[in-house]
């Protein structure tokens, strides 16, 4: 069954997993966790590669993390309604460069992170 996402369909067809194997797993409250796990080394599983929060058939998050398990690329939340409410690019499991984060009155701030603490624009 294709998924609804946000800017168009989200099927299984374009998941790719690098490594490891595709997961999906029902989270409760109509959210799906779509990923993948990997065997890093006998008895250590971590998550790599892509993920997608799909809820009720709209994506909102997706992230991508490195071969550690870390956070590491792109990342994306989107509300219910399918407007970002952060976004930005992780290096190393820390935030990095500008992010755009959105309160729950819908105001818009940038952020500029480096290492993981917000510096001045």
């Amino acid at each position: 069954m294709p998924l609804i996402g946000i800017g168009g369909i989200v099927s299984a067809a374009e998941f790719h997993c690098k490594l490891g194997e595709e997961v999906i797993v029902g989270l409760g409250e109509g959210v799906i966790m779509h990923t993948c796990m990997w065997e890093k080394e006998p008895g250590v599983t971590i998550r790599t590669g892509s993920l997608e929060l799909i809820k009720n058939d709209i994506l909102i998050l997706k992230s991508q993390t490195n071969d550690n398990g870390k956070l590491h690329g792109n990342f994306t939340v989107w509300s219910d309604e399918g407007k970002i409410v952060e976004s930005g690019n992780y290096v190393e499991g820390v935030k990095e460069g500008s992010w755009l984060a959105t309160d729950k009155n819908g105001i818009s701030t940038t952020l500029v992170y480096r290492q993981g603490k917000i510096v001045d624009p």
